[in-house]
């Protein structure tokens, strides 16, 4: 009989699910603190929008952190998406940061609707362009799409729902 053998992945290729579970609950948790410091935790959600924008962000920020260790190569177009969106928002608070714009600094949505969901859009238009587009069900792939069409989404809002309306008024974007 020949020796059983266990096939163990090699350290670091893939994350340790607690600590993704733990980033996951933390970008969660941030969300609804900075929600609650603003005060736009209430019912009914006066600001709905605008709330799932911020957690759309909070998510995003742990989304580079969590792909970059998955150790994973030739990822999918949502991962793609969420990786793109995560980098954007580091990159906005690190210059805010460098600019010395700590107090004005809006952490989870440094860029405004319209400006991130017009280069998501970029970045699905040329990931399905160039065939990343595959049918890879993983959750990474399936948050990265649904935060994508999201930030999508939210900027046609802005131009759909503009201040005068009767339907911004219970959806405000911010």
């Amino acid at each position: 009989m020949a020796p059983k053998r266990t096939q163990s992945a090699p350290s670091g290729s893939t994350p340790h699910p607690v600590v993704t579970t733990l980033l996951l609950l933390g970008a969660l948790g941030w969300a609804i603190g900075l929600l609650v410091h603003k005060g736009m935790m209430a019912w009914p959600p006066v600001r709905l929008l605008s709330c799932l924008a911020t957690i759309a962000g909070c998510l995003a920020l742990v989304g580079p952190i969590i792909l970059s260790r998955s150790g994973k190569g030739g990822g999918s177009l949502g991962e793609l998406v969420w990786m793109t969106g995560g980098l954007l928002i580091w990159i906005f608070n690190l210059v805010g940061v460098a600019s010395g714009d700590l107090r004005s600094i809006d952490w989870a949505t440094p860029l405004g609707p319209r400006a991130m969901g017009l280069i998501i859009l970029a970045v699905l238009v040329a990931g399905l362009r160039s065939g990343l587009a595959g049918r890879d069900w993983s959750w990474t792939n399936v948050t990265g799409w649904a935060l994508g069409l999201f930030w999508v989404g939210l900027a046609f809002a802005t131009w759909f729902l503009a201040p005068g309306s009767g339907l911004a008024s219970g959806l405000a974007l911010r």
